[in-house]
């Protein structure tokens, strides 16, 4: 790392702190981010928040480590996206970009030509993709999906990539992690050109609880330890996660009112009912079982379930092989 961090015209010297907006070019749009460009040379840890404006908890963690780190505890280069769809953030939306009404998490690596949702992944991944040496998107359950806390590591890239990545994973202070066979989304596109990239999962239904923004200020300072960015070592964990693989996400046949009878982080049996799909009317249209032995990661808690939602996310714990 030089001694100032340069990029797209933001010019942060080394032992100095900015907080400001970064425009996303050929809009009106500009994205809150903040850089902390430490004191000692070190590695450089790009964070992302906010790419789907409803997840609150990450967010709002982002913005207060952004106020409370200094430069003089890193040694490397913070920076952090906070929220990175802004625009869906004010306009309190689900998944989406407003103007454009995309998923942003599905455009990358997006294209300087496009809508904002591809602009905006644009300018991440040409940008900041390439300076990273780490590589963290956090999420939530968005407005109607209840999860237990997890993590994803990408599992299609190199196996130096992906123990990398994994490595990472196993200082948080949760349960279960999984590994990512999907090629679509910001984390595992970056992991895909060489960037070591995990996706945390942690709060959700829209709600932002003060437990899970501590508890995610501390999964990203001990990313900080581990990185060896900050000078202390890993702190010990409740929790450390276990593999869960075999992921089933159960989608809504068609559109009803969805009556779950079970809640993210159950263990359920093969056998067990996870719920009933029903009319306007409160008749069962269907009964939805599980097909296998597992936990579940996440729930939708809606009672609106259009065509294609999905109800539950569950899969099966692996036997620890370490």
């Amino acid at each position: 790392m030089s001694d100032t961090m340069n990029i797209c015209g933001l010019n942060v010297e080394r032992g100095q702190k900015l907080r400001t907006f970064l425009p996303v070019p050929d809009t009106s749009t500009e994205i809150p981010i903040t850089i902390i460009n430490g004191e000692e040379d070190g590695p450089t840890l790009l964070i992302t928040a906010g790419i789907h404006g409803g997840e609150y908890p990450g967010i709002a963690a982002a913005m207060e480590l952004g106020s409370e780190i200094e430069p003089n505890e890193v040694h490397g280069c913070l920076i952090m996206m906070h929220p990175v769809n802004i625009q869906g953030f004010w306009a309190r939306r689900e998944f989406i970009v407003p103007e454009d009404g995309k998923n942003l998490n599905r455009v990358f690596p997006g294209t300087p030509l496009g809508t904002l949702s591809e602009k905006t992944a644009y300018l991440i991944s040409s940008n900041f993709f390439p300076i990273a040496d780490f590589y963290v998107d956090i999420h939530s359950g968005d407005i109607h999906e209840s999860l237990h806390p997890y993590v994803y590591y990408p599992g299609q890239p190199t196996p130096e990539i992906e123990k990398q990545s994994r490595s990472v994973a196993k200082v948080l202070d949760m349960e279960y992690m999984v590994r990512s066979l999907a090629t679509g989304g910001a984390y595992n596109y970056a992991a895909s050109t060489g960037l070591p990239s995990i996706l945390i999962e942690r709060g959700g239904a829209g709600l932002c609880c003060q437990e899970d923004i501590e508890a995610y200020k501390e999964d990203i300072c001990n990313i900080l330890r581990k990185l060896k960015m900050f000078t202390t070592p890993v702190k010990p964990r409740h929790h450390y996660p276990r593999d869960v693989e075999n992921l089933i996400y159960l989608e809504a046949e068609e559109t009803g009112c969805w009556r779950h009878h079970i809640h993210s982080g159950d263990f359920v049996f093969e056998g067990q009912v996870l719920g009933r799909l029903t009319d306007i009317f409160g008749n069962t249209i269907t009964t939805y079982y599980a097909e296998q032995t597992g936990v579940v990661l996440y729930i939708c808690p809606a009672l609106a379930a259009p065509k294609g939602t999905v109800l539950v996310a569950y899969g099966t714990i692996k036997e620890d092989e370490e």
